[in-house]
Formats: C-alpha cells, sequence, structure tokens
C-alpha cells in the first residue's frame, strides 16, 4: 500500500490513503517524508497512527462499488453480520450474494477482497509504526508507549479479522494446524510468503495483543475515544480470547475493562439514552468511536449512506429484518425494541369468527424509509431496522461506532456463565439488562442462561459485527427460512416468497455442518497470482 504523507497547514502531518482493486497488493511504501526522517520525528510516527484512525472510518478502497458497501471497519462489520444470521431478508434487496454465501467464498468475490485488502493496508502500516517507534531511542517514555500500545493493537484487531475470515475457527486443545493467514511483520511487507497455520496467528496475535496491553497500561490514560484507550484494548482481547474459548481470560479481560471504564467516564447507557440514532459520540457508553469532521464527509460511501434509515441513498435497497425469534423474548418494557419497525399479527373478530391480521406499519419520524417504503410496499415489514440515524436525509454524516461498554458485559457474563460460574454471570447479566429494560430478573441457569446472554447479546450488538464471529466459534448452523420473521409473521404469498428466497438453490451454500467450508472466506485470486506456489486456496 502508498502512503501519502502532507503537510495540513503548519504543523499538523496527516496521512490519506489511495486503494484501489488493481494495486491492492503493491504494497511497497512512497511518503513526503523518507523512512529516516519519520524515524527521527515523532511527529511522522504520530502521522501514521493518525492514518490508521482515518482508516477506520474511511476506507473506501478507491472503487465504485464502495457506494453500496459503505466505508470503512463499521461496514465490513454489517456485512459480516448479514452472514450470521439475526438479519432476515424476504424480498429482492441489496446484498443478496452475501446473503447465500455465495460472494465470500469466490476468488474473485467483493467482501472476501475487501476484508484482505483492508486489513493488510492497516497490517502495512502498523508494520512500519513498530518498527519506527521500536527502533528510536529518543522518545520520551510516554509517547513511545502510546505508539507502540496502538501499533500493536492494531495489527492483533487486523490478524484477528483475517483469521477469523480466512481460517478455520479455533479449537481449544486442537493443533490448530490448519492453513490460516500470511504473517507479514516487516516493515515493507512485500516478501513473497505462505499462509502461516491458525495456530501460528493466533501465537502472533496473542504477543501482539500482550505488547499492546502493557504499553497501553504505561501509557497516559487515554480520555478520548478516537484512539485505542487501555480500556478498547482489553476489549480487543476479550473478543479474541472468546474466539479462542478461553473463558477465564475473556472474564478476566472483559471485567477489567469494566473496571477501567470510569476513569474515561465510560458508563452503560440508560433507557432513552439508547435510542439516539447510534451516531451520538457523547454516549456515555461509546469505548472506540470517531466523530466525523465536516471536511470528512464521505457522502455516498459513508457507512450511514447505505445503512441508515433516513439517509436518502443507498439504504432503498438495504431490506433485512432483525430475527423475530430473539426480538419476540424481549419484554415489552425493553427499550431497545425501539431499534426496529415490525408488524404484528392480531388477532380480531369479523362476523363472529376469530381471525388474525396484520397490523400496518407503525409511524416514524417522517424520514426516508417512511417517505418510500411503506408507500410503496417494499419495506421489510417483519422488523426493519431504524437503529442508525445519519445527521439528516440529505446529509449521510454521522459519528462511527466500533466498540461499546455494552459487548464487554455479554463477554464476561457469557464466559462466566461457561466456566459454572452462574452466579457471578446472572449478577453481570442483570447489571446490564436493567438499563435496557428496568424489571429485568432472572433466576436462569445452564444452556437456559447461556441462552439468555446470548439473545440479549445478538439483540444489543445488532449489526455491529460480531454475530458472524460467534456463529463460527461455537460451530451454529443457521436456518433463516426456520425464523419465526416467516414461519409465524408472514402469511400468504409474502409467505411463499419468502420462503423461497431462504430455501433450495438459495442456501445452497449456506454451512450445514461444523466443518463445512463455506465458513472460510477464499483466498483473492490476486493475491495467489502474485503470490505462485506459495499460497494455497481455500476448497471452493
Amino acid at each position: 500500500k502508498k502512503i501519502f504523507l502532507s503537510m495540513m497547514g503548519a504543523a499538523v502531518l496527516t496521512l490519506g490513503f489511495s486503494s484501489c482493486s488493481s494495486d491492492f497488493l503493491d504494497t511497497v511504501s512512497t511518503s513526503a517524508l523518507s523512512e529516516d526522517q519519520i524515524s527521527k520525528d515523532p511527529s511522522g510516527m504520530q502521522g501514521i497512527l493518525n492514518g490508521l484512525h482515518n482508516m477506520m472510518y474511511q476506507y473506501d478502497w478507491g472503487d465504485t462499488g464502495a457506494h453500496f458497501f459503505g466505508a470503512g471497519h463499521r461496514s465490513v462489520g454489517v456485512q459480516l453480520d448479514i452472514l450470521g444470521g439475526d438479519m432476515i431478508n424476504t424480498m429482492p434487496a441489496y446484498f443478496m450474494s452475501v446473503y447465500r454465501y455465495q460472494d465470500h467464498n469466490n476468488p474473485y468475490g467483493d467482501l472476501n477482497w475487501r476484508v484482505w485488502d483492508m486489513y493488510y493496508t492497516i497490517i502495512a502500516h502498523a508494520n512500519l509504526l513498530i518498527d519506527k517507534a521500536e527502533a528510536n531511542t529518543s522518545l520520551p517514555k510516554d509517547q513511545k508507549d502510546n505508539l507502540l500500545g496502538q501499533g500493536y493493537a492494531f495489527r492483533a484487531m487486523s490478524y484477528h479479522m483475517l483469521i477469523q475470515c480466512f481460517g478455520k475457527r479455533y479449537v481449544k486443545g486442537d493443533a490448530n494446524a490448519n492453513l490460516g493467514v500470511p504473517l507479514r511483520l516487516d516493515k515493507d511487507n512485500i516478501k513473497p510468503q505462505a499462509r502461516a497455520t491458525v495456530a501460528e496467528v493466533y501465537k502472533q496475535i496473542d504477543s501482539d495483543m500482550a505488547k499492546a496491553l502493557e504499553h497501553l497500561k504505561n501509557a497516559p490514560v487515554i480520555d478520548s475515544k478516537n484512539q485505542i484507550s487501555y480500556v478498547a484494548a482489553l476489549g480487543l482481547a476479550a473478543r479474541i480470547d472468546l474466539c479462542k474459548s478461553d473463558w477465564a481470560s475473556a472474564a478476566k479481560h472483559a471485567e477489567e475493562a469494566i473496571n477501567n471504564a470510569t476513569a474515561t467516564n465510560i458508563t452503560l447507557a440508560k433507557g432513552k439514552d439508547l435510542l439516539d440514532g447510534c451516531n451520538n459520540w457523547a454516549n456515555s457508553e461509546w469505548i472506540w468511536a470517531y466523530k466525523q469532521a465536516s471536511d470528512q464527509d464521505n457522502s455516498f460511501f459513508s457507512f450511514y449512506a447505505d445503512y441508515s434509515y433516513n439517509f436518502e441513498g443507498y439504504n432503498s435497497g438495504f431490506r433485512f429484518a432483525v430475527n423475530r425469534d430473539i426480538y419476540d423474548k424481549m419484554d415489552k418494557t425493553d427499550v431497545r425494541r425501539n431499534w426496529w419497525v415490525c408488524v404484528e399479527k392480531k388477532e380480531t373478530t369479523i362476523d363472529g369468527k376469530k381471525v388474525v391480521r396484520l397490523d400496518t406499519v407503525p409511524n416514524i419520524p417522517k424520514d426516508a424509509y417512511s417517505e418510500y417504503f411503506p408507500k410503496n410496499g417494499k419495506w421489510e415489514k417483519t422488523g426493519q431496522s431504524i437503529k442508525f440515524k445519519s445527521q439528516a436525509n440529505n446529509n449521510s454524516m454521522g459519528d462511527l461506532l466500533i466498540m461499546r461498554l455494552a459487548e464487554l458485559y455479554y463477554i464476561k457474563a457469557e464466559a462466566e456463565a461457561r466456566m459454572g460460574e452462574e452466579v457471578k454471570a446472572r449478577e453481570t447479566l442483570t447489571k446490564i439488562m436493567v438499563t435496557r429494560q428496568e424489571n429485568f430478573k432472572t433466576e436462569a441457569s445452564g444452556q437456559e442462561l447461556i441462552d439468555q446472554i446470548m439473545d440479549n447479546k445478538r439483540i444489543d450488538l445488532w449489526m455491529e459485527g460480531q454475530r458472524f464471529f460467534d456463529i463460527k466459534r461455537l460451530g451454529i448452523i443457521i436456518n433463516r427460512a426456520k425464523a419465526s420473521n416467516i414461519t409465524k409473521h408472514l402469511t400468504g404469498d409474502a409467505q411463499q416468497t419468502a420462503i423461497k428466497r431462504n430455501t433450495g438453490d438459495n442456501v445452497a451454500n449456506v454451512p450445514t455442518t461444523v466443518e463445512d467450508k463455506n465458513w472460510q472466506f477464499a483466498i483473492p485470486y490476486d493475491e495467489i497470482k502474485v503470490n505462485p506456489g506459495l499460497i494455497k486456496q481455500n476448497p471452493l
């Protein structure tokens, strides 16, 4: 990847990035400042770090397809959630090849290329940052800890994203000798390299994560959400622990993150504070996020242009409902019910006979969806999302969320429940749930308790990029045709259409066993082409 360094004003050094499909494997670095200058000038290293954060919300792959995909890490997360089984489609919509597992397992596919391209680009820049900061002996310790802590965290996060997509799931106690992804750790990042094993990749992730935590714990407290703070790094570590079924470490890292969150005024949001369009940097439970400035407008490349409910953009084809199997379990007082607009069935009496009919779509603020969808019948009636809101109908700006405190409570509760520490798990779950449903109480145990934790995590983190990793690590086989959206909440022709869209050839690639080859993304063809004989393709 190419690095472009430029001076903004008199003294502020920032990074801009270029990416396109024809050069996504071109990893030779060029810059307005030489590497020698970057090594000696702390502002050069800070510029690399700023550029890494810029990519998290601005990365657009330099191609027109991103008009529909959206920009940055958040848009990748939505696409992964489409694979996860909690986003149900019953009518023509965008991203059907992703939904049907027909895209990511194609060497010429779109999602697998975007994941490979973005996270190896981040790795290339993290490698340069780590190399220069480690070699600099004159950096003040607090500055060095901050640069290295975030650099190692970025690299660990990126390899975790890649191994979860392109490798087989990690099995605790197994050799995990299956092929993972190439481990590119040098600053030049251009040497042809074979794929490391899943075990080798996780060994590197664990090493990077340990260094990140050590440096960030010693660094000054980061109280800005647009940096990887110690709390955010602990959250990353907890996510990684889950994917390794390391329940003790997951609980430990999540608990430490929760305990340290108060140092930067991070607390669980409550009630109506959760209904802010999920675009509010000031939300008390946001740990890692980016506030968009007016000169950083992605317009139709924006996350909100594609996935908000109110911007009049490409979201007109984003027709996915929440899985009603989890939505219908929510208490009527649960504030999260307001993240979706669902048509309900209700009994009524006509001519002395009880019949079931569908209610009309409830009223919502007059925004893009309410303007167009109910009128032309293209609303995904069983539960269309209104969770994400852009600044206005004609403004696709919005703050970008990467990690919330809520997730750490669910990680901690799941880990405790799976270790048999059920009293602790119920206490942890209750602490978060009373902020969503004030009257929440639970006496659940065993699998019922685990299901209760996981169902609420699925609700809370819907479309935030974690569900596919959860079903892959746990070996959960999805069957969308059995979702109550289709079996209970649709009737007549609409139901038959929904069944056809979620059965037969349309689901031929959806995994049916934990060993199914379709869990793994295909290695992009261009990567194999430039590494002949070294990069072995996943089974297609």
